[in-house]
């Protein structure tokens, strides 16, 4: 589980991590090859056992000459940098150079031949020690350095991908105006993805607009020769078959339906919602005054909310709802307004048999009716779409006896 956490995680991270595991073996190989190359320890003493019989050896010559003797032991603790006590036999001082201690690090015998004739204490300054853990220390304080500036380095160089990131996501929410703008990062292979990305949200930005004006210009041309069709087919009433003219009207109202489904559709495609304060009942009141139904079907037990949304595509959904019980429903038997936990639900209840178990998850799917043939119209996934770009949701339900009811659900308000 943490070794995939580690492989999720972030690239900065994992190139931090990997640099500091990296700095610790190689510290941990330095101190190994200083630990090998450094002189064993019966080699360190012989060499302070023959230190110290050439310092025997030159002060006993000269033991018994006061001055030399002193001149010898100021050579001696001015080349080591060290303080030296001479002492005699009987532990006895004699010379003294530098304040001295209480602790010397080794005492050297003065001998002749058999005789001892005194001992020489060395001590070291304890600002020139350089102890195992000193080192050990220092290799570790050298380690985070290193680390610390890896961490600065790794986010230096993931700083623009980043960005890059950051942007796709963006123009994948919609936002496609979003551009990567890397500054002083903008060099090599990522400042050519940047490029490239910028270009490819370019391309699209354009692509959609160009869709938008066309769909808005076919819209256009479409709905004027149809509201000229309607207006020739009430004038031909008087002279033509009635019941033939009913036909074309209800194919006119037909494909005008369809386009303000297409326009509503191609709207929440570019995410162009104009938001505004409105009040449900009175938006459900006309959607059902629209549809020719009788008024006293709708209940509100919600009169004084209020919702933020897009009026247009909200009346859609409410003429979908409607349109649905209508035609798939056998008739719109009550709509309901309620409050629930913040919420505006608008619940629609038809008079039919229900949806089929096996459809009634796929009633919101384009193209699919709620008896399983297949529609050229919308339908109830408009009114999908359009509840969750108000951030709220719709669903259908059976219920126990008999009938469907298909529920809207939106914030409401506070």
């Amino acid at each position: 589980m943490r070794f995939r956490r580690f492989v999720r995680a972030r690239l900065h991270r994992q190139l931090f991590m990997w640099l500091g595991i990296t700095i610790l073996f190689t510290g941990m190989v330095v101190s190994g090859v200083v630990s090998a190359l450094r002189p064993d320890a019966s080699s360190m003493e012989s060499d302070v056992m023959r230190i110290q019989r050439f310092v025997g050896e030159r002060f006993q010559r000269v033991w018994e000459e006061p001055a030399e003797r002193h001149d010898l032991a100021q050579e001696i603790a001015k080349a080591f940098e060290v303080d030296l006590t001479l002492r005699d036999a009987a532990q006895k001082p004699v010379e003294q150079i530098g304040p001295g201690c209480d602790k010397p690090e080794f005492t050297v015998p003065i001998l002749r031949g058999k005789t001892t004739l005194g001992a020489l204490s060395v001590c070291i300054d304890k600002r020139r020690r350089v102890p195992g853990l000193t080192f050990v220390l220092a290799i570790a304080a050298a380690c985070l350095s290193l680390w610390g500036a890896s961490g600065a380095l790794a986010r230096k160089l993931v700083r623009p991908l980043s960005d890059l990131i950051r942007v796709t996501r963006e123009i994948g929410s919609g936002n496609l105006v979003s551009r990567v703008r890397l500054g002083r990062h903008h060099m090599g292979e990522v400042g050519v993805l940047a490029d490239a990305v910028n270009d490819m949200a370019r391309r699209i930005e354009r692509q959609l607009n160009d869709q938008r004006e066309l769909l808005a210009a076919v819209s256009h041309e479409i709905r004027s020769p149809l509201a000229r069709l309607r207006v020739l087919t009430e004038l031909l009433r008087g002279t033509a078959d009635s019941v033939t003219l009913d036909k074309v009207e209800r194919e006119i109202i037909e494909v005008d339906d369809l386009i303000g489904k297409l326009l509503a559709n191609s709207r929440l495609d570019f995410g162009t919602l104009t938001l505004q304060t409105l009040e449900p009942g009175m938006l459900v009141a006309r959607a059902i005054e629209r549809a020719g139904v009788d008024p006293s079907v709708l209940r509100n037990d919600a009169p004084n909310l209020h919702i933020k949304g897009d009026p247009t595509l909200l009346d859609r959904a409410l003429c979908n709802l409607l349109e649905n019980a209508q035609k798939h429903g056998a008739g719109v038997e009550s709509v309901q307004l309620s409050l629930i936990d913040g919420k505006l639900r608008i619940t629609v209840f038809d008079r039919g048999p229900g949806f089929p178990k096996e459809s009634l998850g796929r009633v919101f799917d384009a193209f699919y009716r709620g008896d399983g043939s297949s529609s050229l119209g919308l339908g109830l996934a408009l009114v999908e779409r359009i509840a969750r770009a108000h951030a709220g949701r719709a669903w259908a339900e059976n219920r126990p006896d008999g009938g469907a009811s298909v529920h809207f659900e939106m914030p409401a308000e506070p």
